[in-house]
């Protein structure tokens, strides 16, 4: 099992299907990076999972995805604190029925759900070279569907509506996956992203509040195939359902949007790949 004796950086991990995610790794012996908010709600999950798991091997750190700045502190801090990083899990995520602007700036849903998982992997990317073979796992969402996207819009709170910023963050994470996915070839690192299903969380709430959705444990299964199986070791720039490989929506595999998305999150993120 590839997760065993491995560290592995689940965001989001203190609520949901990063909560989940963090418990099944840690129980299968991989070493845990617990990320969130708030010391407080980190600290309350690892009491949580040292109490169910007393042998489990985790450890916090805190960063606010909705400021650049922490996200740029949070990968300074992995990377000086952390020997080795094997997997990289971006599942944190929001979902803002109201047009909000992050710290920077920025569309909050985009920034959180987009900018911060591609600065925040950017700047880990030589930490997972150098523990290759290693795996980044973006959660996205069968919402990715998105038809037609003007880039310079994303900012405009004129035409905002919660589900379409929301669909247009996990158009991105699929578009970046993708691109991250050709950069990386032949280094040792894949990139994957994996749809969890509809899932009972803070998130669909937000969105449908009357809807029910499935399990969290169901929800963080194909995370946790991504990031503990030794079958998915050669895949690379591949979407998941039910821990298999599917086809996302055709406009995803458009390669001059692909690279549009990647540069304009660089503009963003004030940060480019060497």
């Amino acid at each position: 099992m590839f997760s065993t004796g491995k560290t592995i950086l689940v965001t989001g991990s203190t609520d949901g299907i990063g909560k989940q995610t963090a418990r099944i790794l840690a129980a299968q012996g991989a070493r845990v990076l617990i990320h969130g908010r708030s010391q407080e709600k980190v600290d309350r999950t690892i009491a949580e999972l040292t109490q169910e798991q007393p042998d489990a091997i985790l450890k916090g750190y805190i960063a606010d995805f909705s400021a650049l700045d922490e996200v740029r502190k949070l990968a300074h801090q992995i990377n000086a604190e952390e020997v080795s990083l094997h997997v990289l899990i971006n599942n944190a995520g929001i979902y803002s029925p109201d047009f909000k602007r992050s710290s920077d700036g920025y569309e909050l849903t985009f920034a959180v759900n987009q900018l911060a998982p591609f600065l925040l992997t950017l700047l880990l990317l030589d930490k997972l070279k150098t523990s290759q073979p290693s795996r980044i796992i973006t959660v996205t969402s069968i919402a990715h569907n998105v038809r037609e996207l003007d880039l310079d819009s994303i900012n405009d709170p004129d035409i905002y509506k919660g589900w379409g910023a929301y669909k247009i963050s996990k158009y991105a994470n699929l578009l970046f996956t993708y691109a991250l996915a050709q950069r990386l070839e032949g280094s040792g690192v894949t990139a994957n992203c994996v749809h969890p299903g509809i899932v009972d969380t803070k998130v669909l709430h937000s969105a449908f509040p009357d809807m029910q959705g499935i399990s969290l444990e169901e929800g963080a299964r194909t995370s946790i195939y991504l990031a503990s199986s030794d079958g998915v070791a050669k895949m690379n720039g591949q979407y998941f359902e039910n821990e298999r490989p599917v086809q996302s929506a055709p406009q995803t595999y458009n390669k001059a949007m692909q690279l549009a998305m990647w540069s304009k999150c660089e503009e963003l993120v004030g940060y480019k790949l060497a």
